[in-house]
C-alpha cells in the first residue's frame, strides 16, 4: 500500500507546470524572464480508481524551482528549468501492523512507535528545450515547444519519470484581448510526455489572466495529465487548479502569491498547497 501511495505522489508531483510562463508567446532576441517559484503542499486523501475521495497516508512536500526563458531570435525562445525538493510521507497503518506481527512471531519486543515513512531531500528535475513560433496574426499566436527532462535515480522515485531522460512536446495557442478596458490573455497547451511512472502521458495546460488595474494581474490556471496504461495502475489522471495574483513591484520585478488544489483525479492524490513566485524580466 505504501509503495502505491508513493507512486501516486510521484505521478502528481509534476502535473503542475511552473507557476507561470509566457505560454505560446515568444521573447524578442536578447530578452527574457526568470521565475523563482516555491510550493508548499500536502495531501491526506486521494482519488481512487472510480474518482472518489478515500483516506490515504498523508504526505507533505516543499519544492523550489527556477524557470528561465530567453529569446535566441524573435522566432525562437530557449527554455530551461531546475529545482530541489523535500518530501515527507507518513507510513501506511498496515506497515506498522505487519511490523508488530513479525516481532510477535519472533518473540521480540514490540515497536510502540510507527516505522518512519518515506522521505527525500535533494535535487529534482532538470530540463531544457526551445519554443518555436509557428504562426502569429492579429491577437493570436501559435507555437511548438519541445524539451528534454532528466533526474537522478533517487529523485525519479518522487518525480513523474521512469527513465533517466524524458521528452515533452506540446502545441501552444494564445490570444490577447481587451475586456471593459482591461487587458488579458488566454493560453492553451496540448502535449505528450514520454515514459512517466504510468507510461506515456497526455497533458493539457490552460491559463487565463486579466489586469483589473495597473500593476496587478489575476490569473487562473489548470494543469491536467492522463496516463492511459503502462504502469502500476490501469489508468491514472490528475487535474490541478491554481488561482493567483501577480503584483508588479517594479517594471522588471513581480511577485506572485496563490493557492493550488486538486479538483479531480483517478488514482491520484487530492493535493492542496500555497504557491509563491518572484518574476524578473530583462
Amino acid at each position: 500500500m505504501r509503495a502505491f501511495v508513493v507512486f501516486l505522489c510521484a505521478f502528481y508531483w509534476l502535473c503542475a507546470a511552473p507557476a507561470a510562463r509566457a505560454g505560446a508567446w515568444l521573447y524578442p532576441e536578447g530578452k527574457g524572464q526568470l521565475i523563482l517559484t516555491t510550493t508548499f503542499a500536502n495531501a491526506r486523501n486521494a482519488y481512487d480508481a472510480n474518482g472518489r475521495l478515500v483516506k490515504t497516508p498523508s504526505y507533505r512536500k516543499f519544492e523550489a524551482r527556477a524557470y528561465l526563458e530567453h529569446g535566441v531570435a524573435d522566432w525562437l525562445t530557449f527554455v530551461a528549468e531546475g529545482g530541489a525538493m523535500s518530501f515527507r510521507g507518513a507510513p501506511a497503518p498496515a506497515d506498522h501492523l505487519n511490523l508488530l506481527i513479525m516481532e510477535a512471531k519472533a518473540g521480540l519486543p514490540l515497536t510502540v512507535r510507527a516505522p518512519p515513512g518515506t522521505t527525500y531531500e535533494g535535487f529534482g528535475l532538470g530540463a531544457a528545450g526551445a519554443r518555436l513560433r509557428l504562426l502569429a496574426f492579429g491577437d493570436y499566436v501559435f507555437s511548438l515547444e519541445g524539451g528534454v527532462r532528466a533526474a537522478s535515480a533517487e529523485a525519479r522515485r518522487f518525480l513523474d519519470m521512469r527513465d533517466l531522460t524524458q521528452l515533452d512536446v506540446r502545441l501552444l495557442a494564445g490570444r490577447s484581448f481587451e475586456l471593459f478596458g482591461m487587458t488579458g490573455f488566454v493560453d492553451a497547451q496540448l502535449g505528450l510526455r514520454t515514459r512517466g511512472q504510468n507510461g506515456d502521458e497526455i497533458r493539457m495546460d490552460l491559463a487565463a489572466g486579466i489586469r483589473p488595474m495597473d500593476g496587478l494581474m489575476l490569473m487562473a490556471q489548470s494543469f491536467s495529465a492522463a496516463a492511459p496504461r503502462g504502469g502500476v495502475a490501469t489508468f491514472v489522471a490528475a487535474q490541478k487548479f491554481q488561482l493567483s495574483g501577480v503584483y508588479d513591484l517594479t517594471p522588471a520585478v513581480s511577485l506572485q502569491i496563490g493557492g493550488v488544489t486538486a479538483l479531480s483525479g483517478v488514482n491520484s492524490p487530492a493535493e492542496r498547497g500555497l504557491v509563491s513566485a518572484l518574476w524578473w524580466r530583462y
